[in-house]
């Protein structure tokens, strides 16, 4: 019996012995940087050992970049729409609008898109934009806000003072060469996010329509069947109901020297005394002072219509939209 026992004694031990020859016949050399990790067949294979990057460089102190998840990155953050330029200055990008973020406590933004007056399609040129304040705008005071759109179809003025009126007006291709300075108009605007689309003129459309625009500016009223939009919803220019038949009333009355497009608006038709296909109509309506002119149409199939505060000035093409009235 003992006999047996170192037998199987010795059995293990020979055993032994071989299985760690085989280890040692099979045991990989592993450099510097790796280690010995056995796999699911059996084999063992040397790897790469996990060890942490280099630290990267990060000046924080300027204030103008911060540590995110161990990454050097910018602490400027863009609004959407948008990417930062050479200069460390948001600009607005192509390929999508740009929109407003959460505007800061008592402040007001707007965003919206540019379209072009004659075929209502998305401009494409980078254009400047400004707001105003209305009653600023036309006693030659500064703007609030400027945009320099660089798709030249969508712009944003984020985070300015609300005016004391809550009126608005998003002037476009002010100091920019092939448009004259044209736009639309907002009201109600407070310490919250509105949408407003605007228009652009481009000058040789404007020179074509044989209407002087320069002396007094101009007035012009797009007349469409469209509902209105609800209070607080966006003001879009996606109308597709132009009224015809309809005629411009300025403060109750048939305003002197009122004119209507053609078809295309590309010229002011001289026979018309309605508007025709086109829905439109342009007056030359200088404001002084702080009191302004309100505009409404009469006919055209309509009980009634919106009624607007409205004007011009010298070189300014204001243009606003009008549906039926409720």
């Amino acid at each position: 019996m003992n006999r047996r026992l170192s037998s199987i004694a010795i059995g293990l031990v020979a055993a032994g012995s071989l299985a760690a020859s085989l280890s040692s016949c099979n045991a990989p050399s592993c450099g510097q940087g790796t280690v010995q990790k056995q796999q699911p067949d059996g084999t063992l294979k040397c790897e790469l050992v996990d060890v942490p990057q280099p630290l990267t460089p990060c000046d924080t102190d300027g204030g103008n970049v911060v540590i995110v998840g161990g990454k050097c990155v910018s602490a400027i953050q863009c609004d959407p729409g948008t990417t930062m330029n050479e200069n460390g200055i948001c600009v607005g990008i192509g390929g999508g609008a740009v929109r407003c973020r959460k505007p800061a406590a008592g402040l007001a933004c707007i965003d919206g898109s540019i379209y072009n007056f004659t075929d209502n399609k998305k401009g494409s040129t980078p254009i400047h934009l400004e707001l105003y304040d209305p009653i600023l705008l036309l006693s030659g005071g500064g703007p609030t806000a400027t945009y320099d759109s660089t798709d030249g179809a969508s712009f944003v003025f984020q985070d300015f003072v609300p005016p004391n009126l809550g009126l608005v007006a998003i002037v476009t291709g002010k100091g920019t060469t092939g448009f004259v300075t044209a736009g639309s108009a907002g009201q109600g605007i407070g310490a919250s996010t509105y949408t407003i689309d605007t228009y652009e003129v481009k000058k040789a459309d404007a020179d074509a329509w044989g209407f002087d625009y320069a002396t007094n500016g101009a007035f012009i009223a797009k007349f469409y069947k469209d509902p209105p939009p609800n209070p607080g919803d966006p003001v879009l220019a996606n109308e597709t109901m132009p009224a015809p038949g309809v005629t411009l009333i300025k403060d109750g009355a048939t305003p002197a020297g009122v004119k209507y497009f053609n078809d295309t608006l590309t010229a002011v038709d001289g026979a018309l005394t309605v508007t025709g296909m086109s829905g439109t109509a342009i007056v030359a309506s200088p404001v002084s002072g702080t009191m302004f002119p309100n505009f409404t149409g009469m006919g055209g199939g309509e009980p009634s219509w919106e009624t607007h505060p409205g004007g011009s000035a010298t070189g300014l093409i204001l243009i606003l939209r009008f549906h039926p009235g409720t």
